[in-house]
């Protein structure tokens, strides 16, 4: 009689559905990892949001409050301008109003100066970035690119150029071509061997 063989004993690797399990393991932390990663990107993105949004309140406050400093600094420049128009309604003494207009000019300057105007200068040679050359004239005592006259005064504000000086520049003097006697000797000299072509530009 054969002898029967023990029936061998499952193992836990060989157990039904623990492979199953094993892979779904990996899966649910990378699940929930996911999860946390987008959580954190999100209220990130709400914090970034909220930041932009306070520093753009804080610049137009700060806008806001520097418009009405300027503003202030220039009433005195409107009272001003107020009192000169009574003046001249009152007194036809033109020098008077325009000493009056000189300084009030002067005064208006100086509150824009303070806040960093600056005229552009204009006693020099042109130069392309802070000059707008409007027209170019031959000068016998003046050097190439010197500027002639001012048509329109320019500005900087800080480091930059908000209106460029509209200006008239100084340009080389053409050199003459030679005289007429010149080219017709040197025609004739030309001809020294007498040609039909010679004799028919006499003749004309």
């Amino acid at each position: 009689m054969a002898e029967e063989k023990p029936k061998e004993s499952p193992t836990p690797e060989t157990e039904p559905g623990a492979e199953g399990e094993a892979q779904a393991q990996p899966s649910a932390s990378k699940d929930k990892r996911i999860a946390e990663l987008t959580d954190d990107l999100q209220r990130l993105q709400a914090e970034f949001d909220n930041f932009k949004k306070r520093i753009e309140k804080d610049l137009a406050e700060r806008t806001k409050l520097a418009n009405h400093r300027l503003i202030g600094d220039l009433l005195p420049v409107l009272d001003s301008f107020d009192k000169a128009i009574e003046d001249a309604s009152k007194n036809e003494d033109y020098s008077q109003l325009r000493e009056g207009l000189k300084g009030l000019h002067k005064q208006f300057l100086k509150v824009l100066e303070k806040e960093g105007l600056k005229e552009v200068r204009t006693d020099g040679k042109f130069d392309p970035f802070v000059h707008e050359a409007l027209m170019r004239e031959v000068a016998e005592n003046a050097d190439d690119g010197k500027i002639l006259e001012v048509f329109q005064k320019g500005y900087t504000l800080g480091n930059k150029t908000i209106r460029t000086a509209k200006v008239k520049v100084a340009k080389k003097k053409e050199p003459e071509l030679p005289p007429q006697t010149e080219r017709t000797e040197a025609h004739t000299d030309s001809c020294d061997g007498i040609s039909d072509e010679c004799l028919d530009d006499d003749m004309e």
